[in-house]
């Protein structure tokens, strides 16, 4: 009797290409540019790359002006979070701020990079330095499939040793994407409030790595690209008269279900499912799906969900189920 065995592509993983474990084999088919091939190869390898002189100064200066008109004017309504360090999705109240988060050379780059189309869904922008410990964005922002999710953070202007620099490890992103199951010996839920013991967690996985902390001490309209899962943070701000004025704006990528880890229930997999993630470019609600097929989102209680195609429930339960 013959046996007739499947060939499976192994090179088609549930990842972005430049995240692949099979990156050296998949470069080799790419009808890219010799520049763009350089940018996945750096990204591949250390997690991140930069883009320079792509912004205008108008444009940085216009965002500038804002921060300090809306933003940080407290006369100013916003319904968004803001604090005197940062301010969260002023693209609703900035037009240059979603000029930047949209900007055409940064989403060709992440199109090219993930060859996915790219959702830009949320924008902080920093007037000083965040002195931030070490993370990763995973913990905040997670997908299925892993990893089509990464942040640009652009210098708004120079940036030195006296007012905070961002700090990153390159390579990093290779790392598992680590949360609470990982450390804490409960299945209870989590949130924000356990937040530093992640921290500590990360602070202390990174001094025992090999991992080497590097600093971008970026110019003014610098662009630093990093994957989802890269670890970084904020140095010390050594002048407390220093600005660092800095715009982070965050992507996830199409055909995905977009969840946060730090509220999720990730020992019994419930996840908090970020249903009404809005994207920058069309004001919309972004469609979620797996791969683009469906998946059906059972809420399991409150703002968590289970993942089950099979689970048929009627709306009754469905109702009682979300008031638990």
């Amino acid at each position: 009797m013959e046996i007739i065995q499947n060939e499976i592509d192994m090179s088609q993983m549930n990842l972005p290409w430049v995240e692949s474990p099979f990156f050296s084999d998949i470069i080799k088919t790419k009808n890219i540019s010799e520049e763009d091939k350089k940018m996945a190869s750096d990204y591949y390898e250390n997690g991140f790359i930069v883009l320079s002189n792509i912004f205008s100064n108008e444009l940085i200066d216009k965002i500038k002006s804002e921060m300090n008109d809306k933003g940080f004017n407290e006369n100013f309504p916003i319904q968004t979070f803001r604090n005197n360090i940062r301010i969260q999705d002023l693209w609703q109240y900035s037009d240059s701020v979603k000029e930047l988060a949209c900007h055409p050379k940064i989403m060709d780059t992440l199109k090219m990079l993930y060859e996915r189309e790219p959702v830009p869904f949320q924008t902080l922008n920093f007037k000083v330095g965040t002195q931030q410990k070490a993370h990763s964005d995973t913990l905040h922002f997670s997908s299925l499939p892993a990893r089509y999710m990464c942040g640009v953070w652009v210098a708004l202007e120079d940036i030195t040793e006296n007012n905070g620099p961002l700090f990153y490890y390159p390579g990093s992103h290779r790392n598992p994407e680590y949360n609470f199951s990982d450390f804490k010996n409960t299945t209870e839920d989590t949130s924000y409030e356990n937040y530093p013991e992640y921290e500590t967690f990360m602070e202390d996985l990174m001094e025992k790595s090999s991992y080497k902390k590097k600093k971008f001490l970026a110019k003014k309209g610098d662009a630093l690209i990093w994957s989802s899962n890269i670890i970084h943070g904020g140095s010390p701000v050594e002048d407390p008269q220093s600005t660092r004025y800095s715009q982070v704006t965050h992507y996830y990528f199409e055909n995905c279900i977009y969840y946060t880890p730090m509220l999720s229930n990730m020992v019994t997999k419930e996840l908090f499912i970020r249903r009404n993630l809005v994207d920058i470019k069309t004001g919309q609600i972004a469609e979620q799906n797996f791969n683009g097929n469906n998946a059906q989102l059972v809420r399991t209680r409150g703002s968590l969900y289970a993942i089950n195609n099979h689970i048929k429930l009627p709306k009754i339960l469905r109702f009682l189920a979300s008031k638990l």
